[in-house]
């Protein structure tokens, strides 16, 4: 589904959907465009592949139900086999934080954190990997690193963006476009 030329290539409405599943489900894809939805890892590779493409989150904030987003210029999935889907992206702009590229004091206690989601690889709770914990503890498959300072596809409790005042999400929704 499109939404002003945006491909929708995820969407999290809520806390009813059980987004802890497999690597195999995360890479063919699933749900519904109407509900909550993951379009698939190897779509989005091909997709980015095939042409230079930017991408557009919209998060929609828990406390005050006020929507944020953030766009980059630059967005691409790499492949399986030798990238295992790792998330490249670039050119922030947008009012919502730079949950994707952050690199900071996650606890205010002075020491700096690495929670830079940019440049890695794709994570689910089966596969014999390093961050595997992250998504067995987060109850979703994302772009770990130091667990997360973004998870879209996480349950109640990890669900978030946490460039946001609120951090905590009710919703949120990733687009991409031909840039």
């Amino acid at each position: 589904m499109s939404v002003f030329g945006w491909i929708i290539v995820h969407q999290h409405l809520g806390y009813t959907f059980d987004w802890k599943l497999p690597w195999a489900d995360y890479k063919a894809g699933f749900g519904s465009i109407e509900a909550d939805f993951w379009l698939g890892l190897e779509k989005m590779h091909l997709l980015t592949s095939s042409q230079p493409y930017r991408l557009r989150v919209e998060v929609e904030e828990r406390s005050t139900n006020l929507w944020y987003s953030a766009e980059y210029w630059s967005f691409r999935i790499g492949d399986e086999l030798n990238d295992r889907y790792r998330l490249e992206v670039s050119g922030y702009s947008g009012d919502a934080g730079d949950s994707l590229q952050y690199e900071g004091d996650l606890n205010g206690n002075g020491e700096l954190g690495n929670f830079y989601h940019n440049r890695m690889q794709f994570s689910t709770f089966d596969p014999d990997e390093i961050v595997r914990s992250c998504a067995a503890v987060c109850h979703g498959g994302w772009w770990y690193n130091g667990c997360y300072y973004a998870c879209l596809t996480c349950s109640e409790g990890h669900f978030a963006w946490l460039s946001l005042p609120g951090d905590y999400l009710a919703s949120s929704r990733m687009m991409i476009k031909p840039q």
